[in-house]
């Protein structure tokens, strides 16, 4: 549903310091920041990359104005902002700087990074800093990475012109925004909140909540302005009905289907069906949907296209080349069409490819299991499976009544009629819930650590 414009034109990242010094950027903790606040931040940042010659920084913020701070300051500054945690022992090769406002970071755990603690900085050297503000960047990318749920995260170089393309397009399928706050409870370190929290408030020069907000009781808090909410399918999930509805502009979900039903609590809860997103930090955005019903379609974005071949060709103005699809597709007509799940995910064990969606499927159909991910992990020098598992309610006690050993020969007598030896996974971890980031997605590093962390001896 379109609505009437708070502002004629989109307003380019580079041009965000331009706008009146006292339009406001977000509100933290209730407290307006102004673009004169954030001038000053980014001032501060850029004197103090101003020392360095690292071209690589990763940016990790706790709060989302520090973070758009420090992504102006490394792009006017011509370095390279690369959005990953930067704990990650395993990715940690793609930067040389960190920039931070974690007062906990500990400098002992990156001993051969360079360091800026935004909360540390001088305000005195400011004069200096202007020359960095040019109209222009003097750097236009910045990589994100894939989550990775059967791999490690994998780094996707974005031009600032592709970001805000991907605002345009959405502008021009929804009509301009007349809200009064973006509020979120997704990280902006990724693709999804990137875009929806960060370059679509900013484009159309309407705040955003710093925080991020994961539970219905601190949206209350905003129930007198119109909000527009960004969360993910296990925050709708797991709304309750109980507490009384607050009314949304829109609520967007990404990260996952929705079923039916589960759209609709979010209507109970939310007071509008939610605008589900399909996309992934790849693509950028390909389409979109409201259940109005059970079977609604999705629709691909204006200027999105998608050519059924053996593997969806997907055809985008935010691609420099058609992008293969790794998910299950069926048109409906040119600009709709119908998912149903994802293309296998293929190893090679002992020289047999084996099909992880294959694996999964079988072991999630067990009554005993709520929800599984297998992963290949090295051991040796050859790829072997990793299955993590979260018992269903009945079955939970499992965990109590057996030990680790036994519960693994426990799954595996579940499954020899069921997977084939090469299928049946070799390393088990048994948890409560299967971790997931702020985008509601398994990442492959958080559980690899589950079988780095303890390795178990009886295994």
């Amino acid at each position: 549903m379109a609505h009437s414009s708070k502002t004629t034109t989109l307003v380019p990242l580079s041009q965000q310091l331009s706008r009146s010094e006292n339009d406001i950027i977000a509100f933290r903790q209730h407290q307006p920041l102004t673009v004169n606040d954030l001038k000053k931040q980014v001032l501060r940042i850029c004197n103090a990359l101003n020392h360095y010659s690292n071209q690589y920084w990763a940016l990790s913020m706790q709060d989302s104005f520090n973070f758009v701070a420090g992504l102006l300051a490394l792009l006017y500054s011509g370095k390279t902002p690369r959005l990953l945690n930067p704990y990650h022992q395993e990715i940690q090769h793609y930067y040389n700087g960190l920039l931070t406002d974690n007062i906990n970071n500990d400098k002992k755990c990156l001993p051969d990074k360079r360091i800026i603690q935004v909360h540390q900085l001088d305000d005195t050297p400011l004069i200096d800093g202007y020359r960095c503000l040019n109209t222009e960047f003097k750097q236009q990318i910045l990589t994100l990475f894939t989550s990775g749920s059967t791999g490690l995260p994998k780094p996707i170089d974005k031009s600032v012109s592709q970001l805000e393309k991907e605002i345009q397009i959405l502008i021009d399928n929804w009509g301009s925004f007349s809200n009064d706050l973006f509020v979120a409870s997704v990280s902006h370190e990724h693709m999804y909140g990137l875009t929806f929290k960060i370059m679509l408030a900013l484009s159309t020069k309407i705040p955003f909540i710093c925080e991020s907000v994961v539970y219905q009781e601190q949206l209350a808090i905003y129930q007198q302005k119109q909000i527009i909410y960004i969360t993910t399918p296990s925050i709708i999930k797991n709304l309750d009905d109980n507490l009384p509805p607050i009314k949304c502009d829109k609520v967007i979900s990404s990260g996952g289907k929705l079923s039916y039903e589960e759209a609709l609590c979010c209507q109970r809860n939310f007071n509008v069906l939610p605008n589900e997103i399909y996309g992934s930090s790849e693509t950028g955005i390909i389409a979109t949907r409201q259940q109005h019903t059970s079977t609604t379609p999705w629709q691909l974005f204006s200027s999105i296209h998608i050519e059924q071949a053996q593997q969806p060709l997907l055809i985008s103005p935010l691609l420099t080349e058609p992008e293969p699809l790794n998910d299950k597709i069926k048109k409906v007509d040119e600009r709709h069409f119908h998912l149903y799940g994802r293309q296998d995910k293929i190893v090679k064990i002992s020289e047999n490819r084996v099909s992880l969606t294959y694996i999964e499927r079988k072991i999630q159909q067990l009554e005993q299991v709520d929800e599984v991910i297998i992963i290949p992990l090295e051991q040796n020098n050859r790829t072997i499976l990793g299955a993590v598992i979260a018992l269903s309610s009945p079955y939970k006690s499992l965990l109590k009544q057996y030990d680790h050993l036994k519960l693994t020969q426990y799954f595996r007598l579940l499954l020899k009629d069921i997977l084939s030896l090469n299928e049946i996974p070799k390393k088990w971890r048994f948890v409560e819930f299967i971790p997931k980031n702020s985008q509601g997605k398994c990442t492959y590093i958080e559980l690899k650590a589950l079988f780095d962390a303890k390795k178990k001896s009886n295994e």
